[in-house]
């Protein structure tokens, strides 16, 4: 179940890793967010989260409106020492920025869910609930109930960025 989970959560840090969501949608802004990804998630797996944090802030910058950079971004500054409140603000406007999307609410999209416990938000506990009581397969199912259920923000931080 952990390799399960571990697979989970390697590929939660590169989805959107090929999207071209910048400002101003050029290629050039595509294409080099994407290689500060690529380059954060480098300096991720050799623990170096500040060197990550400085290639993923200016991929945010590149592709602002692209939230699972924002994401990671946020989780970059609060493994570096960002104070809590700060870190919770941040995860809350990635949570608020996939909330506008209409064509999938907050209680069937795991990323905002997660966006939502690490910003501890009011909605938080029941958009878990109704994402969770969601039909999926059940090796889905039960990696979805082993993240979520009993969610510690600083216990899935340290997972995500030992």
């Amino acid at each position: 179940m952990k390799a399960l989970i571990a697979l989970f959560l390697t590929s939660f840090l590169c989805l959107g890793c090929n999207q071209e969501s910048s400002s101003d949608n050029s290629p050039q802004n595509a294409s080099g967010a994407v290689q500060l990804v690529t380059s954060a998630t480098s300096y991720i797996h050799k623990q170096d989260y500040h060197a990550a944090l400085s290639d993923m802030e200016a991929a945010v910058k590149l592709a602002p409106q692209n939230t699972e950079y924002r994401f990671l971004y946020c989780m970059l500054k609060e493994r570096t020492g960002e104070p809590s409140d700060e870190a919770k603000a941040c995860y809350a406007e990635v949570a608020e920025s996939l909330l506008s999307d209409p064509d999938l609410p907050c209680e069937k999209n795991m990323n905002c869910v997660i966006a939502e416990l690490m910003a501890e938000s009011e909605l938080a506990e029941t958009h878990m609930q109704q994402f969770l009581s969601l039909p999926a397969a059940e090796p889905e199912s039960e990696m979805r109930r082993y993240v979520l259920e009993g969610f510690d923000r600083n216990a899935y931080l340290r997972t995500i960025l030992p």
